[in-house]
């Protein structure tokens, strides 16, 4: 039972660090198409000060979660195999991503295709302490500064003074605009923020069908200790 114990720990935490990638790669995106939200859930280090209830109902519902399975007894074989079975899901589901990110500029066209497309664009910030300001001008008031790496919700494209200006959904009914490329002192140009749309691919959904070998390897290969 001890065995059974430690290794029912060992796959909750693999199966919260799939759903952590798996939130990071496709979740979060399909969330934000949301304006409401969009904020707190393209980037989850905000989430405790955007969405501080939803923040510690999740951490709730993890500690209550993992204090259950601690409590299991001998007699819970179907929990045990469930987990065992889940924990195979994401061991199969993570090596696939991890292939499919590494190879992919080098897969074939028709695996890269999209079957799931967001309605939104989202910017991400490409360099630390980027200025997000009240209007689309360098002599705008500057409302606050973003880190390399944050991603925002667009909501329109206009170009003002030679530049290109994005402007993105900050909190609710509140916007501002952010350079795509800026002018430096020295004449070189600096990108400070890029456009993407969030695809859900071919390659993506075969992963996730896949991925149940894995599950039922670890269903049907339980073993009571």
């Amino acid at each position: 039972m001890k065995n059974n114990k430690i290794n029912l720990v060992l796959h909750f935490s693999v199966i919260i660090f799939t759903l952590y990638i798996l939130y990071m790669r496709f979740i979060r995106f399909l969330l934000a198409d949301n304006e409401t939200i969009a904020m707190a859930m393209l980037n989850p280090g905000q989430l405790p000060t955007a969405q501080p209830i939803l923040f510690s109902g999740l951490m709730l519902v993890l500690v209550l979660m993992f204090l259950g399975l601690l409590r299991l007894k001998p007699s819970s074989g179907f929990v045990f195999r469930l987990m065992k079975g889940l924990f195979g899901y994401c061991i199969i589901l993570l090596i696939l991503q991890f292939l499919i990110v590494v190879g992919e500029k080098k897969l074939p066209a028709d695996w890269t295709k999209s079957v799931f497309e967001s309605k939104h664009l989202f910017v991400e910030i490409q360099s630390n302490q980027s200025r997000l300001r009240a209007g689309p001008s360098l002599d705008s008031k500057v409302i606050t500064t973003v880190d390399s790496g944050t991603l925002l919700l667009l909501n329109d494209v206009k170009k003002s003074e030679g530049l290109t200006w994005n402007r993105v959904f900050l909190a609710s009914k509140t916007y501002a605009w952010v350079v795509r490329v800026a002018p430096s002192k020295n004449g070189e140009v600096k990108r400070l923020s890029k456009t993407n749309k969030f695809y859900f691919t071919v390659l993506d959904q075969y992963s996730f069908i896949i991925a149940l070998f894995g599950f039922l390897w670890g269903f049907l290969s339980y073993r009571k200790r």
